[in-house]
């Protein structure tokens, strides 16, 4: 039992990478969330700052959260990404039924969005020195845009086949963790990868998918008593990852 707990806190440093949660655009711009239909409105990872990031300060555990909604920049996607052929690149259109292309904004202001957080979050991986980082995500369990049949699980766990990859072991605890406190997890299942970052240092990457039913009403946006559970759930995992100080 010593020996895998040992095996378990192998990390310095967490680093908290946290893309979709923001339903905010910027204040120039004509859109705002009240514009967005109900399909749109299902691409928000609602709440996922509040899921990830700790109730406590801690020097080891730090967070970049991306200040505006993915509609108007996905700072998750590639420069070219093959989502854009669907519009769902780093800035999103969409053909309305009247034939009009929806934009959520002008090119050339997102990827300065998108080249502003990447550099910030390439610094940040810098300074920790050899962070994990995880990937803050969660997912809608009704059809939308992104998955026209959601899986029926509660946890997603995806990594990459690179050197950012964590140990099988770190994978396999982390599945285990969730599913000691009931989850149905899959791992890079139906939803794979981790976003990463080109540092000149070594750093491994994982991200957590979480299923919004978990904690929340997808019709309503309001929370519900599951939330706490999972909050709970999710951090107490940093314990395990964490080297004893």
């Amino acid at each position: 039992m010593e020996k895998k707990k040992e095996l378990l806190q192998c990390y310095q440093n967490i680093l908290l990478h946290i893309p979709h949660a923001s339903v905010l655009f910027p204040e120039d711009v004509c859109y705002s969330f009240n514009d967005l239909d109900e399909e749109e409105r299902q691409l928000v990872d609602y709440y996922t700052d509040e899921l990830f990031i700790t109730s406590h300060d801690s020097p080891h555990i730090s967070s970049m959260v991306f200040p505006y909604c993915r509609l108007y920049c996905d700072v998750e996607r590639l420069i070219k990404d093959p989502l854009e052929k669907v519009g769902l690149g780093i800035s999103y259109r969409r053909r309305m039924p009247a034939g009009i292309i929806r934009a959520f904004s002008i090119l050339t202001s997102a990827f300065r969005l998108y080249a502003h957080f990447h550099a910030e979050m390439s610094t940040r991986i810098v300074e920790y020195g050899h962070p994990l980082l995880i990937d803050c995500h969660s997912f809608s369990s009704i059809p939308n845009l992104l998955n026209s049949n959601p899986p029926d699980i509660d946890i997603c766990i995806g990594y990459n086949e690179d050197e950012t990859c964590p140990d099988i072991v770190v994978i396999n605890s982390i599945a285990q963790h969730f599913k000691s406190c009931g989850y149905k997890v899959g791992i890079n299942t139906p939803f794979s990868n981790s976003k990463t970052f080109d540092v000149p240092v070594n750093y491994h990457s994982v991200m957590i998918e979480v299923n919004k039913r978990l904690y929340m009403n997808e019709y309503t946006l309001e929370k519900t008593e599951g939330f706490g559970k999972l909050k709970q759930d999710i951090q107490s995992l940093y314990e395990l990852l964490l080297k004893n100080k």
